[in-house]
């Protein structure tokens, strides 16, 4: 692993700060460094905070676009949040490179890594002694309009059919392999992958699913059925939402990092993305259940 990424929170000044001295340490050991130039100002500032703060001139540095980055690294450095995780995880559509995600935010499912353990991580990863990879399966979302495919691409978390702002119900015809199977009219659709199931699914009501589970969740919002609830199907099927209902504004919201308007009859089509799954370092010492106890509180109340 001599090609190392570093991704940083924006407007994030602590996240700066750990950039600086992360970069100063790998720097310093002769990695070459990739700083993504989405803010190109921000990269500049903590690459000349690291040439000042660094023993050596001869630093191999580039800013160059996210992309590339996904390409180029042996594996990723993301300080941030979740949110920035999957900024960078949802380029993994050519390749899959191994990301560690350290919590500058305020939960940090993806970004499990505490401040605090990052140059222990880093020691152990580049030493190449004990650390955890989790391979996270992906789902490959394709959006149909009369025929056309206007969008495809792989998404970490999930898929989101919503109402606008001032949208009246919406109703979606849901299918398998082709065959039909349910119509619901709600608010929206949260169509999530095992990794996603902790996060906006969670909140509209939906399971809790161990993301090395090859499973795709369903989970209406605010359905006007009470008979509607979340469903927890195999990802061997090959999911297809038609928009039959669409009396205002309606959106695909994928990972909470793209929004694309919707039209009536429009058909999303979401199955595993076979490519390849997401490649995150974990703690050896932490499993997803003791992450579940810091970060929601699960389990806490229970007696034995």
């Amino acid at each position: 692993m001599k090609k190392i990424g570093i991704i940083v929170k924006h407007r994030h000044p602590e996240a700066e700060k750990l950039a600086v001295k992360v970069g100063v340490f790998l720097a310093e050991k002769k990695y070459m460094l990739y700083f993504e130039n989405e803010n190109r100002m921000v990269s500049q500032r903590i690459y000349k905070s690291i040439l000042k703060e660094s023993e050596s001139k001869k630093l191999n540095i580039s800013i160059i676009k996210k992309r590339k980055i996904a390409q180029k690294a042996d594996f990723i450095v993301v300080l941030g949040g979740d949110g920035t995780f999957l900024s960078i995880a949802r380029l993994m559509d050519k390749q899959s490179v191994p990301i560690m995600g350290v919590n500058m935010g305020q939960l940090g499912f993806l970004t499990e890594i505490k401040k605090s353990e990052v140059f222990e991580m880093l020691a152990l990863i580049l030493s190449k002694k004990k650390f955890s990879i989790t391979e996270r399966s992906l789902l490959n979302v394709k959006l149909i309009r009369k025929g056309k495919t206007l969008f495809e691409g792989p998404i970490v978390n999930d898929a989101v059919i919503s109402k606008g702002a001032i949208a009246r119900i919406i109703g979606v015809k849901i299918g398998i392999n082709k065959k039909w199977i349910n119509m619901i009219r709600a608010d929206g659709l949260i169509v999530s992958t095992p990794t996603g199931s902790t996060a906006y699914s969670l909140a509209a009501g939906g399971p809790i699913v161990e993301p090395n589970l090859s499973a795709i969740i369903l989970s209406p919002i605010c359905a006007h059925a009470l008979t509607q609830r979340p469903l927890v199907l195999s990802d061997k099927y090959q999911i297809s939402l038609s928009l039959t209902q669409c009396p205002g504004n309606v959106l695909l919201t994928l990972d909470g990092q793209d929004v694309i308007d919707l039209q009536k009859d429009d058909v999303v089509i979401i199955e595993k993305f076979k490519k390849h799954k997401l490649k995150s370092i974990s703690h050896s010492k932490r499993d997803y259940y003791q992450l579940l106890h810091e970060k929601l509180n699960f389990g806490l109340h229970a007696t034995v």
